[in-house]
């Protein structure tokens, strides 16, 4: 029987696999996907990176043939937000991974004139790893002196292994069974699917900062097709101010609260509408949800960008979302 590109797809798939579920540590189990990966094509340069949703960061459990610069743009909103070819993934998880053909006019992007071709790279890809639960676990970078690869058997692996990888890597296995170290007034916990709380932080306290209207609030988000409340926001609540920050998991959705200093000379109301305006409304839209003026929005989002020295309501949302300025709706 010939040996077809879907079966090469399948066998490298079955072994990048192998190779993350056969080690209990992470990045040894990630050694061994990046040694299968540049033994397959001559792959140059690979990572595989977790996401921690309660520290918020992309951590790097294994690379090879990364600068330093690269390897945190991989990491950084330049390329986690900004770049194009990773919004395509975003926007349709089902693709779980690409590569630079397959986005029109990358080659000519930020990301490749500016990171990726200074640094000798003249192809690439980008597996996005998401659980079959949903939950995002990291990503797997890889990056060649070919302009034609990968190969498509090898995007076609790629697609196929990106659960399984997910499954390795994925933090919130150690954030079920609690091992996960938090700060000392840092309060976590999952909301389930139906509806329950399951702490992963210790009780003393954690009444003071959970609010059961915020478990309503997570399952009106979740009820809602194509949950996207996942971020940092703030909230005001019995009397100061709290950071929390919102991750989709595969048994609910991660809640994380920590103290959190007042939001700089924003006031409260100034607040409400820089929270719409990162919904994208215009001010008559934002007029019409918090019952006041057209007029009276612009007033706000002029003194919200004097005070966020931004250049335009764009930039101001930018901020709002990378500094968890949106309150909770």
């Amino acid at each position: 029987m010939e040996w077809s590109p879907v079966d090469a797809a399948l066998d490298l798939s079955l072994s990048l696999a192998t190779a993350a579920h056969n080690r209990a540590d992470p990045a040894e189990a990630a050694a061994d996907v990046l040694a299968e990966l540049c033994a397959t094509e001559p792959v140059v340069a690979a990572a595989l990176t977790c996401y921690d949703p309660i520290s918020d960061v992309h951590r790097p459990l294994c690379s090879t043939g990364y600068t330093a610069p690269v390897l945190d743009f991989l990491r950084s909103p330049a390329f986690l937000v900004d770049d194009a070819g990773y919004r395509q993934l975003l926007s349709d998880p089902a693709r779980r991974a690409g590569c630079w053909w397959d986005t029109a006019d990358y080659p000519a992007s930020r990301s490749v004139t500016q990171v990726f071709q200074p640094a000798g790279f003249a192809g690439g890809a980008t597996a996005r790893l998401t659980t079959r639960g949903g939950s995002y676990a990291g990503d797997l970078h890889l990056s060649t002196t070919e302009a034609e690869l990968p190969t498509p058997t090898m995007m076609l692996a790629l697609r196929h292994a990106a659960p399984l990888l997910a499954a390795a890597v994925d933090v919130t296995r150690r954030l079920r069974l609690g091992l996960v170290d938090l700060g000392p007034d840092a309060h976590a916990a999952i909301v389930t699917a139906a509806g329950g709380v399951l702490p992963l932080s210790e009780p003393t306290g954690f009444e003071q900062a959970w609010d059961p209207a915020l478990v309503r609030q997570v399952d009106t988000w979740r009820g809602a097709g194509g949950w996207a409340g996942e971020g940092r926001y703030r909230r005001l609540w019995r009397g100061r101010w709290w950071s929390v920050r919102l991750a989709r998991v595969d048994r609910g959705t991660l809640v994380v609260l920590e103290p959190d200093r007042a939001p700089g000379t924003l006031t409260v109301r100034e607040l409400e509408v820089l929270t719409l305006l990162t919904d994208g409304l215009f001010n008559v839209a934002i007029a019409h949800r918090m019952g006041i003026s057209a007029r009276t929005v612009a007033h706000h989002i002029e003194h919200i960008l004097a005070k966020l020295d931004a250049g335009s309501r764009t930039s101001a949302a930018r901020r709002a979302v990378e500094e968890g300025l949106r309150l909770l709706p």
